[in-house]
């Protein structure tokens, strides 16, 4: 896939991407983006091939949808309710190039997310149970919206169709659909690699 003599740079390194942020933001990226390393490696087995639809649910500033699109030719598509976040990680988007990447706002339970072929999950709804880590104070947390958030990713994970990939990071075994098979797993078992089969 080509890539602008920018998206190569800024792709060089996390240090390089944070680059992309404002100062504020780049203050969040050791404990909040996925580091490059773990997303390439994820989008390849969620995009084998044009065909692929990702989803990233809680894409922050869209650093995994960007790789993946640098890096394969799937189309990446990233739902973030922090509208800041969208709109900086849209800006990125632009700056270097990416034409199959994109970032949505809003909450992805208004989202059907059963048209997606893959479905990228850096458990954003952790922030809901650790107040002191999260992004932000500008939405609403609470353990109840945890339980919500984690029953419906739940109930889109069992509707999606049979072949759905699934690539998960920092996120326990038993949060995934026994319908999910492990197929693959990475820097020290934190991204897991699952396919449905049933």
């Amino acid at each position: 896939m080509y890539l602008t003599k920018e998206a190569k740079e800024f792709l060089s390194s996390d240090e390089a991407f944070d680059k992309l942020l404002p100062i504020y933001i780049q203050s969040l990226s050791n404990i909040h983006w996925t580091p490059l390393n773990v997303a390439l490696m994820a989008a390849q087995f969620l995009a084998p091939d044009a065909n692929a639809k990702v989803i990233d649910i809680g894409a922050g500033i869209g650093k995994f949808c960007i790789a993946g699109a640098c890096c394969t030719k799937g189309t990446f598509t990233g739902i973030e309710q922090r509208k800041n976040f969208v709109t900086i990680g849209n800006k990125a988007i632009k700056k270097l190039g990416v034409a199959n990447a994109e970032l949505l706002h809003g909450n992805f339970t208004e989202l059907d997310i059963t048209s997606y072929t893959g479905v990228y999950f850096y458990n954003s709804f952790h922030e809901n149970l650790v107040f002191e880590d999260a992004l932000d104070n500008k939405v609403e947390m609470s353990t109840e919206l945890y339980e919500k958030y984690s029953a419906h990713l739940l109930n889109q994970l069992n509707a999606m169709p049979v072949g759905t990939r699934l690539a998960t990071f920092w996120l326990s075994v038993t949060e995934i659909p026994g319908c999910y098979k492990l197929k693959e797993s990475h820097f020290n078992n934190l991204l897991k690699l699952w396919v449905k089969e049933s």
